[in-house]
């Protein structure tokens, strides 16, 4: 089986989705309220909930970062529940580290990323992917770095059920940079915004943030979709290869940082890929080291 040809009908999903869709103007973060909504009861744990926000004031990233950025851009959290648990049927198998990995490889494919990659082709530029963990955007060959376009954090859900508290499914965050790139100060990247990667290239037109919603509810179902999947060897071994041909930094040197500074390289080596368990491979001196845990960056 090809990774990325194993795909699912999204439309009774999206339904269900639609139909537990709340936004509002400003939040502090929507994953926050969207657990905090789920874990006391006050949203049922065995539907899809889809919490968005044209703003957000207290934004997190991966390792308790705070990600800042303005109206325009994507601020999306959804919620899906343990298959066994679901309403509808869909659902999460179970959780690992390759779940965050499918996110990012899914929402790199979106038509509008994929149609900005075909004239960045056109004109010898690199292309948007995914970065490991959990990043999508592509490499500057002139600034020889990183350009962060989207960002993912996937939090695990616990809720009482029959007076047991336990794990009932996963929240998605996803803040993808459409209208604006924030200004990071003293991080380990710079960011990038479509309207820039599109203006770059003459493309023209782009969706708006809120048409954005549904084709990236559908890269997270899908990814769920796929993750259900890699119990199954082959299906494991493709998605480590697609993975790899999409890691943005495949091939090249790297560090990798304990924090979001310049200063806490733990690790460095040529980046070789991904392994059976979703940890990043680093070639140094001749050997193989595996790396669970960290950000990367080109050195």
């Amino acid at each position: 089986m090809d990774y990325s040809h194993a795909k699912m009908d999204f439309a009774l999903i999206w339904a269900s989705i639609h139909r537990h869709h709340r936004h509002d103007a400003v939040t502090d973060s929507t994953n926050t309220q969207l657990i905090q909504a789920l874990a006391t009861g006050k949203l049922s744990h065995r539907h899809h909930h889809l919490y968005t926000a044209d703003a957000q004031s207290a934004g997190r990233g991966q390792h308790g970062r705070s990600w800042v950025s303005g109206q325009g851009n994507v601020f999306l959290s959804l919620y899906t529940p343990i298959q066994t648990d679901s309403d509808d049927g869909f659902g999460l198998v179970r959780l690992d580290g390759f779940l965050s990995l499918a996110v990012g490889y899914e929402l790199a494919r979106l038509d509008t990323i994929q149609a900005i990659n075909a004239e960045r082709a056109k004109q010898g530029l690199s292309a948007i992917g995914v970065k490991w963990a959990n990043d999508v955007g592509y490499y500057d060959d002139t600034a020889h770095l990183f350009q962060k376009l989207c960002g993912i954090l996937i939090e695990p859900v616990y809720a009482k059920v029959n007076d047991k508290t336990r794990l009932v499914g996963v929240v998605t965050g996803v803040g993808l940079n459409v209208e604006i790139s924030p200004i990071i100060k003293d991080g380990l990247y710079q960011a990038t915004c479509l309207r820039q990667l599109a203006d770059m290239v003459n493309l023209g037109e782009l969706p708006t943030y809120q048409a954005l919603y549904q084709p990236i509810c559908q890269a997270i179902c899908q990814a769920v979709h796929q993750h259900n999947q890699l119990s199954e060897t082959t299906a494991k071994l493709d998605f480590i290869d697609a993975f790899n041909r999409a890691h943005v930094l495949m091939g090249k040197a790297v560090n990798v940082f304990a924090r979001d500074d310049m200063q806490s390289v733990s690790q460095s080596g040529r980046c070789i890929g991904i392994d059976h368990d979703g940890a990043l491979l680093l070639e140094q001196a001749g050997s193989t080291v595996r790396v669970l845990a960290g950000m990367i960056q080109s050195a």
